[in-house]
C-alpha cells in the first residue's frame, strides 16, 4: 500500500500543483507574507513527509528498495516485461499529448500575454493531464492484469 501510494502518479500530481502553487504566491506575492510562510512550510512538511515514507519503505523492503540516485520517476514501474509495456504504452500517450499540448500552450502563453500568469496555469494544466493520462493507463492495464489472474 505504502508502495503503491509513492509511486502513484496522483501523489506526483499533487505534488507538482502544490509547488506551482508555492511558486505562484512567491513570485506574484497574491498573499499576505503570513499566509505565503504558512503554505510554504506546509509544502516543506509535506515533501519532507514523502521523504521519510520512501525512508520507511526502503527499510522494510530491502529487496524492492525505491533508489535515491536514480532519475528514472518513482512512478515508472519496470521491474517485468508487463510492467515494461505499461510504461511503454502510457509514456507513448503522453508522448502523444505533448506532441499537441505543447503549440497550443504556446499560443495559449502567446495570446493571454495581460494575464502574467498564464505561463504557470499552462504548466499546471499540462503537468495534471500528464499524470492523469499516465495513472488512468496504469490502472487501465493493471486492473485487466488482476482480472485475468482472478
Amino acid at each position: 500500500m505504502l508502495e503503491r501510494f509513492i509511486r502513484s502518479p496522483i501523489s506526483m500530481m499533487l505534488f507538482f500543483a502544490a509547488l506551482i502553487g508555492v511558486i505562484y504566491m512567491v513570485h506574484y506575492q497574491s498573499v499576505s507574507n503570513n499566509v505565503e510562510s504558512v503554505i510554504t512550510l506546509c509544502f516543506l512538511i509535506l515533501a519532507l513527509v514523502f521523504i521519510v515514507l520512501i525512508l520507511f519503505h526502503n527499510k522494510r523492503n530491502p529487496d524492492r528498495r525505491i533508489s535515491w540516485k536514480s532519475w528514472t520517476p518513482y512512478e515508472l514501474k519496470e521491474e517485468d516485461e508487463g510492467q515494461q509495456w505499461v510504461t511503454f504504452r502510457a509514456c507513448r500517450k503522453v508522448y502523444i499529448f505533448y506532441y499537441f499540448a505543447l503549440p497550443i500552450g504556446a499560443a495559449v502563453i502567446a495570446f493571454t500575454q495581460h494575464v502574467a500568469y498564464m505561463p504557470l496555469v499552462v504548466l499546471l494544466a499540462m503537468g495534471v493531464i500528464q499524470y492523469t493520462i499516465y495513472w488512468l493507463e496504469e490502472r487501465k492495464y493493471l486492473n485487466q492484469q488482476e482480472e485475468v489472474e482472478e
